[in-house]
């Protein structure tokens, strides 16, 4: 196996206390989880077979209903226990990463692949590999949890590793503001005895510290240094500049993007910590992804990765410091890491009729941003399609839009076409940018009006937000050979 550490041995039998009786699931297990497993495995496939969703959050729905405590019966006889990886942005990337790593070292992992990251989906994620006698065959389970969801399950799922990658404004009408998002998060944190995998270049993860029950729980990951070429000049929004402790406003003496970066508070309230895992230089940035130094705990290793984007950069950085907290053989971990492929939707690259277009979500201003600052800006003439949607998964509330930085892309002239639920507002938004959209009436045709407009062997952007993403990948599938991935 990948040498994470086994779990302690038994206590002596006068120090041994009784476990909850689901804990030996393999010799206890009652007719009630029987029950429930067949009947969501039955929902999950008709579900599919009338065409009314994939599969990966009806059957947690249900067994939510009929028995609450199904996920702990079942992650109890996992032998190297849970992970969990949350935070606004990269959950989908940076849990692809660390899956492949540890299906590499040997594990075998099971996972959320689908993104489905509420309860109900990971509850959907354990039925699907369960045996109707409620047996899996997994050695480890990694799942991606949306931040307020962390809270729902932390306790139940007694995580041994919790990775928080980032905070920033997103879905305003269901989170509510940061401050909020992160005391969700801490709810969760304080529920378990879990390692923490914290970012130290975000001053509201950092501070989750406190939650933690003591200080050997908490380990952080941080940026020393980017080049010009890395950081880029688009700072966008600060979403959290204030310190947790005193509410000043932090200073910064370097930024990456948005509020990431090196500060502290001017009143010596709060400061960055030393992260103990660091990307002390990057050595020469592509379209194509980063070459780069890491260094955990003082040792330095060369590495590349295959994704461009400063934030894919800090992906990377969690899947390493996590790896190092599983006790990972970090060469071989970095060998797996410029390998990978990019996840559905987050900078996937799909050939169609000789033309190549890059699949990119957005979610929020500084995805956004970044997505604008790794692929759009300084080119000339680039070819865009912007599909926002307004659902629950997207959120309603699509003001957001107004804090990306568009008007960095009016310079590089682009084409850039809107469709979706809430497109006449993404229009709305680039004219106010000094951009002039072409409104497509649907999807598809937005998807046609791009490709009219993409010469043979050349490359076009569709920008989506989550609903919008499924939707376009489900109308590319039916095109090409792609794997299509529902909610």
């Amino acid at each position: 196996m990948c040498g994470i550490p086994a779990a302690a041995g038994p206590a002596p039998a006068g120090e041994r206390e009784t476990p909850p009786r689901y804990l030996n699931l393999s010799y206890n297990l009652t007719m009630p989880v029987v029950f429930t497993l067949a009947v969501t495995k039955l929902a999950a496939a008709v579900s599919r077979l009338f065409g009314r969703g994939s599969g990966n959050a009806l059957p947690g729905l249900i067994a939510e209903r009929l028995d609450p405590n199904l996920a702990a019966k079942l992650v109890g006889q996992l032998p190297q226990g849970v992970i969990l990886v949350t935070g606004t942005n990269g959950k989908t990337t940076t849990t692809k990463l660390i899956a492949t790593a540890l299906t590499d070292s040997g594990e075998r992992v099971l996972t959320n692949k689908s993104g489905s990251n509420l309860r109900r989906g990971i509850f959907s994620a354990l039925i699907d590999q369960a045996s109707l006698t409620g047996r899996i065959n997994a050695t480890i389970a990694l799942f991606e949890i949306d931040e307020a969801a962390l809270r729902l399950v932390a306790s139940e799922l007694n995580p041994t590793h919790i990775v928080v990658l980032n905070l920033f404004r997103d879905q305003l009408d269901r989170y509510g503001e940061l401050d909020t998002t992160a005391a969700m998060i801490g709810e969760g944190i304080a529920a378990t005895t879990a390692s923490l995998h914290l970012n130290a270049d975000d001053p509201l993860v950092a501070s989750l510290a406190k939650y933690a029950k003591s200080p050997e729980q908490v380990n952080y990951f941080g940026i020393e240094g980017l080049p010009a070429s890395a950081a880029g000049n688009m700072r966008g929004v600060a979403d959290s500049d204030r310190c947790p402790n005193c509410r000043q406003r932090l200073k910064f003496s370097r930024t990456f993007y948005a509020h990431i970066g090196h500060y502290k508070c001017p009143n010596g309230d709060f400061a960055r910590p030393q992260p103990e895992v660091t990307i002390t230089s990057v050595d020469e940035v592509t379209s194509a992804g980063s070459a780069y130094t890491v260094a955990v705990h003082g040792k330095r290793f060369s590495a590349r990765l295959p994704l461009p984007g400063t934030y894919n950069l800090y992906n990377a950085l969690a899947a390493i410091a996590l790896g190092q907290g599983l006790g990972l053989h970090i060469p071989a971990l970095l060998d797996v890491l410029a390998k990978t492929e990019a996840a559905y939707g987050r900078v996937e690259q799909i050939e169609l009729n000789g033309r190549r277009l890059y699949l990119l979500l957005i979610k929020n201003p500084a995805g956004f941003g970044q997505v604008l600052e790794t692929f759009l800006v300084g080119q000339r003439s680039p070819l865009v399609l912007m599909v926002v949607n307004d659902n629950i998964a997207d959120g309603r509330d699509v003001s957001w839009l107004w804090d990306v930085p568009l008007e960095s892309l009016q310079p590089a002239n682009p084409m850039v076409v809107t469709a979706g639920e809430r497109g006449t507002d993404m229009a709305l938004r680039l004219k106010y940018a000094g951009i002039e959209p072409v409104v497509a009436t649907s999807i598809e045709a937005g998807i046609d009006t791009l490709l009219a407009a993409i010469p043979e062997g050349g490359t076009g952007y569709i920008l989506p937000t989550y609903t919008a993403m499924i939707a376009v990948r489900q109308l590319l599938a039916s095109r090409t050979s792609i794997e299509k991935v529902g909610v």
